[in-house]
């Protein structure tokens, strides 16, 4: 399983099976998930070295900067998996 597949999986565990089953055919869902991926990769990047440049001007930007991409990229994602979950809800729960 691919790393950012385990990571939304990890994220949004009551969505594990909408994940499995639309990220093959989802092109939306996919590219949300490279960004997200890529966002969590960048922040956990900058954690590991934030110490080198603590005394940057610009460190306390940076860190806000990554915190709020990976919430915004989680909040596309789960209105993604919300608005999937609706469109494949069976006829019959409406």
């Amino acid at each position: 399983m691919d790393s950012t597949l385990q990571l939304l999986i990890l994220r949004f565990p009551a969505f594990k099976d909408l994940i499995l089953d639309q990220m093959a055919e989802n092109a939306r869902l996919q590219a949300l998930s490279a960004d997200y991926g890529d966002a969590l990769a960048a922040h956990a990047l900058w954690e590991r070295t934030r110490w080198e440049c603590a005394d940057a001007p610009q460190a306390g930007a940076c860190a806000r900067d990554y915190r709020r991409l990976v919430a915004e990229l989680e909040r596309d994602l789960l209105r993604e998996l919300l608005d999937i979950d609706a469109a494949t809800e069976p006829a019959g729960r409406r």
